[in-house]
């Protein structure tokens, strides 16, 4: 979603990027929506091109389109400071406060997997840095994306294997219970699944801390780098950067990609004995390192040529939020027994498939809607919530 979405001075570059990204984020929650829930029956009936494209979706898209969208949020967050006067600090308070809001009605009615409720209150912590020089924003950005995931992993090699959440309970165990609840989304009850999402997401915290704790502090660190990139003017003025990009284009996916293929083996299924545990945990840090690069690839390529993808792709990017709630109110719809209960139902390539259909329909939606409206409606509302803007003279 866009901090900057009630902005009248856009880069297209950054909406496409925000689309892209949203792609990605939406095919990652769709098929979440199920493995969290049914891995058991789509893992049963899974062929050759259903472990290929799982093995394409944990490698290539799992967490470098969340990290991109946190980014583009930091890029946001610099934009919108720059066009605001006096007054930014209390107007962005209001802003974040009515994205928890937003996010604690997603997280309970639509998708238990929010990442909205982190964002405001990342958001709001993020403000407290808006004095940072550059340096000092670029080298804690960079601190927290880094050190969290070594220090995560340097733990559990110390200790011999995964660490224990807040709640003294292991992850695994914890994932156990939380798998437990498949009949309540398997069912029709929907208020006993609005429920669940609750207790999904209070668990998760309380049992799978470290995690959660190396997340957030990897988002507010995207955020800041994101920040630092919008200060610099990288995406006001591509041309002047494009070294800069190739840089990071050549830094970052030479090591961010083997580093993602070694963190995705879990998940894949591996499972790994004490020391070597905590090196995998390590690997964390690819995730967003290859986010890097693919903005900074992207970023050359939409600015240069890439026109008719940029633009088709822009009304999604200026309507991420909406698209965002949209997605996760389809894929409720579509899984869960209060909708149409296809839950563990659908394989890995139908859930691929169907992830493009999702967001190449809200796509189209958001280009009919702002053929009539300014705004998104989601957009629209959270501007209001927010109150006035004052603005530069």
């Amino acid at each position: 979603m866009s901090d900057a979405a009630a902005e009248p001075e856009r880069l297209p570059v950054i909406d496409a990027l925000r689309a892209l990204a949203l792609s990605g984020v939406i095919l990652m929650n769709l098929i979440g929506m199920v493995m969290v829930y049914a891995p058991g029956q789509v893992i049963q009936s899974a062929g050759p091109a259903d472990y290929a494209m799982s093995a394409a979706d944990l490698i290539f898209v799992q967490g470098k389109a969340r990290s991109t969208f946190a980014f583009l949020f930091g890029v946001g967050f610099g934009l919108l400071m720059s066009r605001t006067g006096a007054g930014f600090h209390a107007y962005y308070l209001r802003r974040m406060s009515a994205l928890l809001l937003i996010g604690l009605i997603n997280m309970a009615f639509l998708f238990w997997g929010d990442i909205l409720i982190l964002y405001a209150v990342m958001g709001m912590v993020l403000s407290l840095f808006r004095g940072w020089s550059d340096r000092a924003i670029l080298t804690l950005g960079l601190v927290l994306i880094a050190v969290p995931p070594v220090v995560a992993g340097v733990a559990e090699i110390v200790t011999g294997g995964p660490l224990a959440g807040l709640s003294g309970v292991l992850p695994a165990d914890g994932w156990a219970k939380v798998e437990a609840r498949a009949p309540i989304y398997a069912g029709g009850d929907y208020p006993a699944m609005v429920r669940a999402n609750v207790a999904y997401y209070v668990e998760k915290h309380l049992f799978d801390t470290v995690h959660v704790a190396v997340y957030s502090l990897g988002v507010l660190g995207l955020f800041l780098t994101g920040l630092w990139i919008a200060r610099k003017g990288v995406f006001a003025n591509v041309e002047a950067h494009r070294a800069f990009l190739r840089k990071v284009a050549l830094v970052c996916l030479p090591i961010g990609l083997p580093l993602s293929v070694v963190q995705a083996l879990p998940t894949a299924g591996m499972t790994f004995e004490g020391p070597v545990n905590g090196l995998v945990a390590m690997t964390y840090v690819g995730l967003p390192m290859t986010a890097f690069g693919y903005v900074a690839v992207l970023t050359l390529w939409l600015s240069k040529g890439g026109g008719w993808l940029r633009s088709s792709l822009t009304p999604m990017g200026r309507m991420a939020l909406t698209g965002y709630l949209g997605s996760n109110l389809i894929g409720s719809f579509i899984w869960y027994g209060w909708g149409l209960g296809l839950m563990g139902k659908v394989n890995f390539v139908a859930m691929n498939l169907l992830s493009l259909v999702v967001f190449a329909g809200l796509a189209v939606f958001s280009a009919i809607w702002l053929k009539m409206f300014r705004q998104g409606p989601v957009e629209g509302l959270w501007r209001r919530l927010s109150g006035p803007r004052t603005r530069a003279a």
